[in-house]
């Protein structure tokens, strides 16, 4: 086919002459870099051309959901059609599905691209391929330890085959692929397409830095002033009434983002996917009233999910290197933030189980140091299935494995633990005085943003602040409202999940970040208090 040959010949030159197309996505690295880019773009745009049908795989949380929106856009964008697919979580589960596979070869789609999955799919993608579809993979994942190689796809479009590698999430490759084709096609990325990998990236915990950092400042930006008729009545229903100003990566990460996941923790993600790929206002506000409501019951749902923890706890050895809980009768899809929770309030390794169709499945959450995924790896003799990241991983074990799986990675966190540097359990970056929180401090912390993992907002601590007008917030007081008062200056604070600290009567020691909240057309700067103590 000598026509293909010539046409990838000149694409990297293609590409490079057509960036200023989105100026934007022209600070990002070149799309080109990534694994076998080309031959994903070309068998893509051939179908696009050809008007095929294209089948999109992707997985069921906020980071799949939003990057298999980008390529739906993309596809669109191209010429060709779309048949997204997202597994249901308990019926399925992560991973491409042979129901995908068979939907796709019925609907006559002869091209599958998966978003934020697939490396690990070496079976099921090698049935499509015998049943006549070839397979783009778009993923981030790590295939797991003795694993039987890479599936047989036309291209992996993966950053851990590169070295170094690009700490790119799912939504971010996805976005990679968007940028490469339709610069070759010699059109704009779709218009919100960097908001919705934004999104994937932040809700994934993905590192701040590099082309994530990129993504997340560019892509914020374009949220903040968007038409999308999903993404607008995502923000509506999930900011408070008087709640204004630009959306940043706390407003993703607690509240569009849940929002999102809602639907698929309890089950059948299509809603959220809808939402993201809406192009009609009436169904967009719908499907985002729904998503509310299944948010506020997972809510519910998710606090039984914690009571049947806090009674385990009692009687949990508190030197185990690894906080374990085995709930009955909770989703799957609830036993991640179960797992985070444990995890963070504990600062230890924490692992949430439940027993659902005859099989024990298993999410495990971590703290920085140790790999969660390759303590679970290491007992892949004895399991069904597993994968994840280093600080977040899912496993499935039948029930006589569970102990032995178990203890092989209370071993791992056992070993980590003993090679591990003890830091103080808070480390602040910088100590200094009320005075010195002028505009001038909040506007040259704002311009460090975006905040998130690999680029935490500044942790301050002022020492020997007077407290005044102290009072708790919430229906059980959980959170405090306070103002502190230094030498003539007082600035509002407000502690989440500290309303029972004890503060005595005297000057406390505080360590915070500064936040910023625009209500109601006025700006409010306070301190976002994060450890609160009586003065020595």
């Amino acid at each position: 086919m000598p026509s293909r040959l010539l046409f990838n010949r000149g694409i990297k030159a293609v590409a490079a002459a057509r960036l200023f197309l989105n100026p934007e996505t022209s600070h990002l690295k070149d799309p080109f870099t990534l694994p076998d880019m080309e031959i994903a773009v070309n068998t893509l745009l051939e179908a696009c051309r050809a008007g095929e049908s294209i089948g999109i795989c992707g997985d069921f949380d906020v980071d799949g959901l939003s990057g298999t929106a980008v390529v739906v856009q993309t596809i669109r964008s191209l010429g060709g059609t779309p048949l997204p697919f997202i597994p249901h979580r308990e019926q399925e589960g992560h991973g491409v599905s042979l129901t995908a596979v068979h939907a796709f070869r019925e609907a006559g789609a002869r091209l599958m691209v998966t978003v934020d999955t697939g490396t690990s799919d070496v079976d099921v993608i090698a049935a499509a391929k015998v049943m006549g579809i070839a397979t783009i993979i778009t993923d981030h994942h790590i295939a797991g330890p003795g694993s039987i190689g890479l599936p047989p796809a036309v291209a992996i479009v993966n950053p851990h085959r590169v070295t170094p590698e690009q700490p790119l999430s799912g939504s971010g490759v996805a976005f990679k692929l968007a940028q490469a084709a339709c610069t070759i096609a010699g059109i704009p990325v779709p218009a919100d397409a960097l908001a919705l990998a934004a999104l994937g990236t932040i809700a994934d915990s993905a590192p701040l830095r590099d082309d994530n950092r990129i993504i997340v400042r560019f892509g914020l930006e374009q949220l903040g002033k968007t038409k999308h008729p999903g993404l607008r009545a995502l923000l509506d229903h999930s900011r408070a009434p008087a709640a204004n100003g630009r959306p940043d990566t706390e407003l993703v990460s607690f509240y569009l983002g849940p929002r999102l996941n809602s639907a698929g923790r309890l089950g059948d993600a299509g809603p959220s996917l809808r939402l993201l790929i809406s192009e009609d206002l009436g169904e967009a506000e719908a499907l985002a009233s729904s998503l509310d409501a299944l948010n506020s019951e997972r809510q519910r749902l998710g606090e039984m999910a914690w009571q049947q923890a806090e009674v385990q706890m009692k009687s949990i050895d508190r030197l185990s290197g690894v906080i374990v809980v085995k709930c009955e009768s909770v989703q799957p899809g609830l036993l991640g933030p179960l797992a985070g929770k444990l995890c963070e309030l504990h600062r230890r390794p924490a692992i949430a189980m439940t027993m659902t169709g005859g099989a024990m499945r298993a999410s495990a959450r971590s703290v920085p140091g140790f790999d969660i995924h390759a303590a679970i790896a290491s007992q892949s003799a004895l399991l069904e299935r597993f994968g994840g990241h280093a600080r977040a991983a899912g496993f499935t074990v039948r029930p006589e494995n569970v102990g032995a799986v178990l203890a092989g990675i209370e071993r791992h966190a056992a070993w980590a633990s003993m090679n591990a540097d003890h830091a103080p359990e808070i480390e602040a970056d910088c100590e200094t005085r009320l005075e010195e929180l002028g505009v001038s401090m909040w506007d040259f912390v704002e311009a460090m943003s975006p905040f998130g993992e690999g680029n935490p907002a500044p942790l301050l601590i002022s020492r020997s602040v007077q407290p005044v007008s102290v009072k708790t917030m919430g229906s059980t007081g959980k959170h405090l409202r306070l103002t502190i008062e230094d030498n003539g200056r007082a600035i509002d604070a407000v502690g989440f999940g500290l309303g029972g600290t004890t503060l005595g009567i005297g000057r406390v020691d505080i360590a915070y970040r500064l936040r910023t909240n625009l209500w109601a057309g006025r700006l409010r700067r306070e301190l976002d208090l994060k450890a609160i103590r009586p003065s020595a």
